[in-house]
């Protein structure tokens, strides 16, 4: 390796503690009010929460990335294999990042593009069991796009080091596997955030041109949700870039796995796990003071009651995806 992996340890644990706190906070949220998750909204950043902090967990237990290499490995060569292939391959890591950018792009669609563009179709599109599916799909299509890390990573103990896993990449430098990495890539990354700046676009066009806009979608396209979102899609697309490129580089056999520009990249791509629970709160008075309110609720009894009757003495407000709007729809 040519970085320090102590560095880079320690830098990417921090981030994933960072990742933890913050979403637990996030995740305290809805457990401190679950009427909040009767809109969808809510249900895609709890799950975008759960994501991150599975994130922050896979990224501290990993191999090279975090403090897994604390761990003893495994000796006998079927473990060492399974070892490799499930967890020194960071996999489950990375699947959980684009799993994440998936529900970043469903966050679009559901809370702008529908309930701005198509208003009337907003209680269909996003019934319960509907809000699930989707869900579930995203998961399995992420697993989809990173799990060819699976066939990879292999068993390989290096008789000069303490190392038992390297990376062999099938057809490397080919030019099917690197139109298939690239494929893969622009699906992971590119085709996600370029379809929510399409659809940030759409939506401006949409409404600006059409003479019976609502003044209400005027006020979403220029509403904090609307901030918040698009500030969550910059952030992707600056902090997951550099990653992807490097990657798909490597497996055309012009750049090396483990190296300090791949590390860097990598520790780029989880400032995100900790900055989406900062963006809620920065963007959003309603989730600041739900965030207090879930704080104060683990404090003493009596500080606690006291910080809570407060908060409320101040007016919390609707829920951060709550609306007085008809047919479904949010207000920001």
């Amino acid at each position: 390796m040519e970085t320090s992996p102590s560095k880079t340890q320690l830098t990417n644990s921090i981030l994933a503690i960072l990742g933890i706190l913050g979403n637990t906070m996030t995740i305290l949220l809805f457990f401190h009010d679950k009427k909040l998750l009767k809109k969808s909204y809510n249900v895609f950043i709890l799950c975008l929460a759960i994501a991150d902090m599975l994130t922050s967990i896979l990224v501290i237990t990993s191999p090279g990335f975090g403090l897994g290499d604390l761990i003893a490995r495994p000796t006998n060569p079927v473990l060492g294999e399974i070892y490799c292939r499930a967890i020194w391959s960071r996999v489950f890591v990375f699947q959980h990042v684009f799993f994440s950018v998936y529900i970043t792009l469903l966050l679009t669609i559901e809370q702008r593009w529908v309930a701005v563009v198509k208003p009337a179709k907003y209680n269909v599109a996003f019934k319960g069991k509907r809000v699930i599916g989707y869900i579930f799909f995203c998961w399995i299509w992420s697993f989809g796009l990173t799990g060819t890390g699976i066939f990879d990573a292999v068993y390989e103990p290096s008789s000069s080091s303490n190392e038992i896993c390297t990376f062999k990449f099938i057809s490397s430098g080919s030019i099917f596997r690197t139109s298939l990495s690239v494929f893969i890539i622009i699906m992971k990354m590119f085709f996600p955030c370029l379809s929510m700046i399409g659809l940030y676009i759409h939506m401006i066009v949409k409404t600006n041109n059409s003479p019976v806009a609502s003044a209400e979608s005027k006020a979403k396209l220029r509403g904090k949700m609307t901030r918040m979102i698009g500030i969550m899609t910059c952030i992707l697309l600056i902090c997951y870039s550099p990653n992807q490129i490097f990657l798909i580089f490597a497996i055309a056999g012009k750049a090396k796995i483990d190296s300090t520009l791949h590390h860097f990249t990598a520790i780029l791509a989880f400032t995100t796990i900790f900055t989406n629970p900062l963006i809620y709160g920065l963007s959003n008075a309603n989730y600041r003071k739900r965030y207090k309110m879930a704080l104060f609720s683990m404090c003493p009894k009596r500080l606690g009651e006291g910080a809570n009757v407060a908060l409320r003495g101040r007016r919390v407000g609707p829920a951060p995806s709550e609306s007085p709007a008809k047919g479904g729809q949010h207000a920001d």
